[in-house]
């Protein structure tokens, strides 16, 4: 499958069925979940690659996110549109294996895709929640231009501890005043 777009460090493509194995290691890494979702953090099944291939396919935008050095995968990226669709909201799914943390490739790929999905669909907002415990995440999304936009006090048991589920959200107007389109790199292939 050739890439459909690059960044400076990435290669964004389509969902491939050889991406089940990578995917369902993704969701059975517990660090990963505990970033990413509110459910139990058990093992995922191997009949658990059907609902992530359904995942995939039912996003409006879908990205597996691969080292553009190496060819590795990295993890993925999606929007999903917001129902009704005539409001032009979609909500915005990230994750990455942990070696990947840290290095500004989460960063550089929710860069993208907001930018893609507000210039290129015609999105009026980006959605998102996201676990009040995922500091890194909340100052990634406030570094490149979301609000907070309200906050789901204790809806969160996790480690034996209760923490918030944070609801962010950034307007198109607001992306084009923090970004420049023209700046962030991309090619087409």
């Amino acid at each position: 499958m050739k890439t459909m777009y690059t960044t400076e460090r990435l290669l964004l493509r389509g969902f491939k069925d050889s991406d089940l194995d990578d995917l369902l290691a993704l969701r059975n890494d517990a660090r990963v979940m505990r970033g990413v979702t509110a459910e139990l953090i058990t093992p995922r099944p191997t009949n658990y690659k059907e609902f992530l291939k359904t995942l995939a396919e039912n996003s409006t935008i879908w990205f597996t996110i691969v080292l553009k050095d190496t060819g590795e995968f990295m993890g993925q990226c999606s929007i999903r549109w917001i129902e009704p669709m005539k409001n032009r909201d979609g909500v915005l799914g990230i994750s990455m294996f942990p070696r990947f943390w840290g290095m500004g490739y989460g960063t550089e790929a929710t860069t993208f895709i907001v930018n893609h999905a507000i210039s290129a669909l015609g999105l009026q907002r980006v959605s998102l929640d996201v676990l009040g415990g995922n500091g890194a995440a909340i100052a990634l999304y406030t570094k490149i231009g979301f609000k907070e936009e309200g906050r789901k006090r204790r809806g969160n048991w996790i480690d034996g501890h209760w923490e918030d589920i944070v609801s962010m959200g950034v307007l198109d107007e607001e992306w084009l005043k923090w970004q420049y389109i023209e700046s962030i790199p991309c090619e087409h292939q």
